[in-house]
């Protein structure tokens, strides 16, 4: 059963119990990530998360580190577009304990000169550490490309340069605008007793008062075609190739899921079929529908020898085109096989409390309420073939003219010659 309560300073919390578990999951979801970065403070979300655990005027990051050392779970956190969430997994008996804690840090971190510089210089060599992984460089370029000029194209981590320039004033103005308690949600699971949490949650936020401002809205993102390239030293070429979608909320979202699936999504998709299994082309390819509050994209991924580029985006656009035109529709034995691998890997996630926590804070966050699986899988099994090839042909169509192809390769006529690839694009329209 999922509980939720509003606190009288605007915290929202939300619960659900689980049978047969000693432990309970708690996160603290700020309703805050890179998308609200002020400009040229590109990574400024990032770093604040990282400096959360640095010390409070009550506590030394030692005596933090220890206290949570001392439940025997684990505590981290991380930033996305956005928002930032704080996690901890810990015995039942610990709860009251961790959340004092956490209240300590989300009100009271110092943000130390020293602790500012030491974390820039952890996060920048993370950074640099990536320019090693050309996956994740074709992926982020792909995001920077495609929303170029909007916030949702900042890379979260920011840039060597963007983290470099980041002063200790940068942070608690950050901080002071953004961590306020109408834009926090408190989502636990496991054994959990909703009132004592909602107790428990209060007494350790009390002292957290909202501004009293208006959250505004960026505008919402125009969608940039075209293809970017970067050469670097790598022997194989690494690409990632996206298509306009919905955004999270949307009502269409378990259908682009379902189509995702079939087009990608795993060994028995029609991408790893073709291209690894068939044609031997790739050693990996993906396709995943990746969704934020303001827009969403399909990002197909992989990467193959320099030259096989030309035949492999080629036959990624074939099988585009062919789906969205109808002449490969997508079967009966496709659907069912997408609608059994997204039912089972829903159910067997809302086993783990940490997941089903992460559940209840997203959907707080997305939607305003909670979506129980029943829900969630009936919308999945209700889709039929008529309604997902229609809406395929439609998203897709849509999707082709607004596509995008980054690539990170080595210095040769395959990769850096886009011109091809352009007109690859204009052909599968």
């Amino acid at each position: 059963m999922v509980e939720q309560s509003v606190l009288e300073n605007r915290i929202r919390v939300v619960t659900k119990r689980m049978e047969g578990v000693r432990s309970i999951s708690l996160g603290f979801l700020m309703a805050t990530g890179s998308m609200d970065e002020p400009e040229g403070q590109s990574g400024i979300a990032h770093l604040t998360e990282h400096l959360m655990f640095d010390g409070t005027e009550r506590r030394s990051n030692e005596e933090i580190a220890r206290m949570m050392d001392v439940t025997g779970g684990q505590v981290g956190g991380f930033t996305s577009r956005d928002y930032t969430c704080f996690t901890t997994t810990v015995l039942d008996d610990y709860r009251t304990y961790l959340i004092d804690l956490m209240g300590d840090i989300l009100l009271n971190s110092q943000f130390a000169d020293h602790a500012v510089h030491q974390e820039k210089e952890t996060i920048i060599r993370e950074l640099s550490a990536q320019l090693d992984r050309p996956d994740i460089c074709a992926h982020e370029r792909l995001k920077s490309h495609i929303w170029q000029g909007h916030p949702l194209g900042r890379p979260i981590g920011g840039s060597i340069a963007s983290v470099a320039r980041l002063q200790r004033q940068n942070v608690v103005d950050f901080f002071k605008a953004n961590y306020q308690p109408r834009r926090l949600i408190v989502a636990a699971a496991g054994n959990v007793n909703h009132q004592d949490l909602v107790t428990n949650v209060a007494d350790a936020f009390w002292m957290m008062k909202d501004d009293g401002k208006a959250d505004t809205k960026s505008l919402r993102p125009v969608f940039h075609r075209g293809v970017t390239v970067e050469c670097k030293g790598v022997s194989h070429v690494y690409f990632s190739i996206g298509l306009k979608a919905s955004p999270y909320a949307a009502n269409e979202r378990y259908l682009i899921h379902l189509f995702t699936v079939v087009l990608g999504g795993g060994m028995s998709s029609r991408l790893f079929r073709k291209l690894r299994q068939e044609l031997g082309m790739v050693y990996e390819i993906s396709a995943e529908y990746q969704a934020y509050d303001d827009d969403g994209v399909i990002v197909i991924e992989g990467s193959t020898a320099t030259e096989l580029l030309h035949s492999v985006i080629s036959q990624i656009l074939l099988e585009i085109r062919g789906m969205a035109s109808g002449v490969l529709p997508i079967t009966e034995e496709e659907l069912w096989v997408a609608k059994m691998q997204l039912n089972g890997q829903h159910i067997i996630s809302q086993e783990n409390s940490h997941t089903c926590m992460g559940s209840l804070a997203t959907q707080a966050f997305y939607f305003d309420r909670f979506i129980d699986s029943e829900e969630i899988c009936s919308q999945i099994n209700e889709v039929n073939i008529d309604i997902i090839n229609t809406i395929t042909t439609s998203a897709l169509c849509y999707g082709l003219q607004n596509l995008a192809i980054s690539l990170i390769g080595p210095s040769c006529e395959p990769v850096c010659n886009t011109t091809i690839l352009e007109n690859m694009i204009r052909e599968s329209l």
